[in-house]
């Protein structure tokens, strides 16, 4: 049997019982960082070889692992921390298994998207995990410019060098402001979560008052107050014959609350 295991997300004493008793018993453990996870069978008093299994090896690496699966052996993937296959190594593993009709399972645990989920405040009762955000450029800003639409919980990924890029793209994006928590050094001793809407967010970046270090988690919420009205064409004209499509742009999307850039397509389409 083919095992995934989500390992903690920073204390390491959230290992489940189910996955420490499979760790000290299958002999073939393959990791995404041999490093990381060796740390985590020291602390368990668990002496055994570790195989690297990664994004860049995981196609040359999977036949091995199938063949020792055929050979009726079990097999444990881990990741670094939370769940494998999970913007994680593992996703095109568990679909060869599929197309092999080779048996395959996960031993639940630690997950930084629903503990950010939780430790954010915001509804839970309907959520979007979209993982890494783009690193830079178009990409990134094209990227935070469509989940403006949504009306889930938003949760992502970001570096925490890259976060005062991104908290500043999404308050150029959307002046009216919405809420964000970034949740930080999850399960670990200097855990906190910072809530405040993006415009109070770069006030306290711009203070030094943020402390931009460590493993970060965000959560976005899009209210329904914030989905303003739509203003019919007659409307947009009269603007347009008052000013620039740009200018006109910037005040329908302050009343609609609507992306300013799509306001702009349209007055341009008039």
């Amino acid at each position: 049997m083919l095992y995934f295991i989500a390992t903690p997300i920073g204390n390491l004493n959230d290992i489940s019982l189910r996955s420490i008793d499979l760790l000290k018993n299958t002999n073939y453990i393959f990791a995404e960082d041999t490093r990381n996870t060796k740390k985590l069978l020291d602390f368990l008093d668990i002496k055994k070889n570790v195989q690297s299994f990664h994004e860049h090896n995981e196609k040359d690496i999977t036949p091995k692992i199938l063949s020792i699966l055929n050979d009726k052996s079990d097999v444990v993937i881990v990741s670094d921390a939370g769940t494998p296959a999970i913007s994680d190594p593992g996703y095109y593993l568990l679909t060869q298994c599929i197309k092999n009709e080779i048996s395959f399972t996960a031993l639940p645990g630690p997950s930084s998207v629903t503990n950010a989920l939780l430790l954010s405040g915001m509804p839970p009762s309907s959520f979007l995990f979209l993982g890494f955000i783009p690193k830079k450029g178009k990409p990134k800003h094209n990227f935070l410019e469509s989940i403006g639409k949504t009306q889930h919980t938003t949760i992502l990924f970001e570096t925490a060098r890259r976060i005062e890029n991104t908290i500043s793209i999404i308050n150029n994006l959307y002046p009216q402001g919405i809420e964000i928590a970034i949740c930080r050094e999850m399960t670990k001793i200097h855990e906190e979560v910072i809530r405040g809407s993006s415009t109070e967010l770069m006030e306290l970046i711009k203070l030094n008052k943020l402390t931009l270090k460590g493993e970060m988690v965000l959560v976005l919420r899009f209210p329904d107050s914030n989905k303003g009205f739509k203003i019919d064409e007659s409307i947009m004209k009269a603007f347009l014959n008052k000013l620039p499509p740009k200018d006109a742009a910037k005040l329908l999307s302050l009343v609609t609350k609507e992306s300013k850039r799509e306001i702009y397509k349209q007055l341009l389409d008039l």
